[in-house]
């Protein structure tokens, strides 16, 4: 889905490649792959904990400091055109159930519309008690599970997917109407004011409880200051709780659209004697 997703930008490729381009993948490849990214230029040292900075300090400039800056690594050029139309994938593949994926182009956490997208998110697919898993595992009976997400932390803008694995003896079709529907639903009808709160509430927890662990507080930080600033960081809660049902409605219409879809179908075929 993603190759066909993406036209222009590097998303479109496997996070470590192609299986033919890992096959072909040589010692110098890699090397020069090193050489290229891992450099003090291009790195981002976050440090959490208990610590006094007066003495943490010289020991980053003991360890890091030697080590030679190198050329700024290429950047990405590339910027994904608007998509005009509906995209649709059909992969016919040893498998045992169908498999419906669809994407949604959406912008990162640099626009303002981000909060309310992160939202949306978890009003429609949030866990088992979030709309499609309510309504396409739980009361149609038409997938084993489904769910979908939004990486507001992507660099550049990504997609917005949505799931599902179709329950032996249902369709692909019926899966993908299913999705669908959810999406005309958040679209022209405002989310109740209870449910709204209930999505807020959740994504609150997550990010307060995601703060016990320094590991998690770290990456988020240095995740922050990578595509946007580390400071952008005390925007979230904010940003989260100003979200309004009408908010919620407007970014349904303005990027789940079919004509900013792309969707992929697996579907299974026998295995070769």
């Amino acid at each position: 889905m993603g190759a066909a997703a993406f036209q222009a930008h590097p998303y479109r490729q496997p996070i470590i490649g192609w299986m033919t381009d890992i096959e072909r993948l040589t010692r110098e490849d890699l090397v020069r792959y090193y050489n290229t990214y891992y450099v003090p230029n291009n790195a981002i040292l976050i440090v959490v904990g208990d610590f006094k900075s007066t003495e943490l300090l010289p020991k980053i400039r003991h360890h890091f400091g030697p080590i030679p800056r190198a050329a700024d690594p290429p950047a990405v050029r590339s910027i994904e055109p608007e998509q005009r139309g509906e995209r649709r994938v059909l992969l016919k593949k040893e498998a045992e159930l169908p498999f419906v994926f669809m994407g949604y182009h959406v912008p990162n956490l640099k626009h303002p519309d981000n909060f309310a997208l992160e939202v949306l998110a978890y009003i429609l697919s949030g866990g088992k008690s979030a709309r499609i898993y309510k309504s396409v595992v739980y009361e149609q009976q038409l997938a084993l599970f489904a769910g979908g997400g939004y990486d507001r932390e992507s660099l550049d803008p990504n997609l917005f997917p949505l799931y599902a694995s179709v329950m032996p003896g249902k369709t692909a079709e019926k899966v993908e109407q299913a999705l669908t529907t959810e999406i005309e639903r958040v679209k022209n009808e405002l989310v109740s004011d209870r449910e709204l709160q209930k999505a807020k509430n959740q994504i609150e927890a997550g990010f307060l409880f995601g703060q016990d662990s320094i590991f998690t507080l770290a990456r988020v930080l240095a995740e922050y200051e990578i595509v946007a600033n580390w400071r952008a960081w005390d925007a979230y809660l904010p940003g989260i709780r100003a979200v309004t049902a009408a908010d919620l409605q407007r970014v349904a219409k303005a990027y789940l659209t079919p004509d900013n879809r792309t969707v992929a179908v697996l579907i299974p075929t026998k295995s070769k004697p």
